[in-house]
């Protein structure tokens, strides 16, 4: 399971679709593209190139003129601030050197996969932070609950992380930071972040659902559908945008339980 998708995640959707080996089909068309690449790009500008946050990202780097990380003198990967000397395999200059986004993948207790934005080191205190880029403010406002529930499943499932494979610093995943970055010129709002102290409701929600989904992938019991799903005869809700809701209403309506 993405953590990326948290906000929208259906544990019964990805359930059917690991058990019957179903790949969803997903289409964006080109204005829709364009603005995901601009986001794209304005995350590795935050990570690579802003003075905002100065020396407070920290983490691995890779070059990219020789695509190896950049090591330390005892041969591991550095962490820590932009190395500001040439690369220590190929030579090439610290323009060639970008962040390296940390990855993670764990099958137990939760089956899930997730990459993150930032590490953000403030007086000795190592923390996670999400980059969000936005075209217009929200009605509702900043911050927005699905960017909250992903940033707080980042801290939450960090921690089920194999040591070996964790950052060499302890990180603080009490509180996490939501950043958001408009697309539009603003002297005043170039960047707004948010401190976010995730709440054991949240967590709570976020793990039951994992839960659900990571428990169907060994026994084969499929998780009940969504109450809007089925009050809406699978057309309302969650169901307008499930790659399985033929599937899910099939089965549902056939009263099927298990793969």
């Amino acid at each position: 399971m993405r953590i990326s998708e948290l906000g929208t995640f259906c544990p019964r959707e990805y359930a059917i679709g690991f058990l019957t080996d179903t790949t969803k089909e997903d289409f964006t068309n080109f204005p829709l593209q364009q603005q995901f690449d601009l986001g794209s790009a304005l995350h590795w500008w935050i990570q690579n190139k802003s003075k905002a946050f100065k020396d407070i990202i920290v983490g691995n780097w890779k070059c990219i003129a020789c695509n190896k990380l950049i090591s330390d003198s005892n041969g591991n990967p550095y962490f820590g601030p932009k190395p500001k000397e040439n690369c220590n395999h190929c030579g090439a200059k610290p323009t060639a050197i970008e962040y390296n986004e940390f990855y993670f993948r764990i099958d137990e207790p939760y089956r899930v996969t997730g990459k993150i934005d930032l590490v953000l080191n403030k007086d000795d205190v190592h923390r996670f932070g999400d980059i969000k880029s936005y075209a217009n403010k929200p009605e509702g406002g900043f911050p927005n609950g699905k960017d909250v529930t992903q940033i707080a499943g980042y801290a939450f499932f960090y921690n089920y992380v194999p040591e070996a494979q964790k950052f060499p610093v302890p990180i603080d995943t009490d509180y996490v930071y939501l950043h958001y970055i408009s697309k539009k010129f603003s002297y005043r709002e170039s960047i707004l972040t948010y401190p976010i102290k995730p709440s054991k409701l949240m967590i709570d929600e976020i793990t039951k659902r994992v839960s659900e989904f990571t428990e169907a992938t060994k026994t084969g019991k499929i998780p009940k559908p969504f109450e809007p799903c089925v009050k809406s005869n699978f057309s309302k809700g969650k169901a307008k945008s499930c790659g399985l809701s033929e599937t899910c209403k099939e089965w549902h309506n056939n009263g099927r339980t298990n793969i």
